[in-house]
């Protein structure tokens, strides 16, 4: 994580997990989330939804995914509603995974 990105969410009260990227990329397959197609060269994670987004979950397990550097490039700081589909199938899994269910409000 780049230290503007760590300024950043701290400055937003922001959560910050530390989180190998070897594990996300794993997790999803080498797939890019934003074109679905394999990831070859050097991949990027992508905050799902956007730091700069107001209501971000933050630098979390759930709001990353592996995309390659052109697609991330050009998604920038905007939210597309398959972005809240996927954090929120991400935060269910990982909520699942460690025995507890999701809070009905869940966002």
């Amino acid at each position: 994580m780049h230290n503007q990105d760590v300024r950043r969410m701290r400055r937003r009260g922001l959560p910050m997990e530390r989180i190998s990227r070897a594990e996300i990329f794993k997790r999803d397959g080498m797939l890019c989330h934003l074109c679905g197609m394999p990831i070859t060269g050097k991949p990027t994670i992508d905050h799902v939804i956007p730091i700069a987004t107001p209501g971000s979950p933050g630098h979390v397990w759930e709001n990353l995914a592996a995309a390659h550097s052109a697609c991330n490039s050009s998604k920038r700081d905007r939210v597309r509603e398959a972005d809240w589909v996927l954090y929120r199938q991400l935060r269910e899994r990982r909520l699942a995974d460690a025995g507890c269910s999701a809070p009905a409000s869940a966002a």
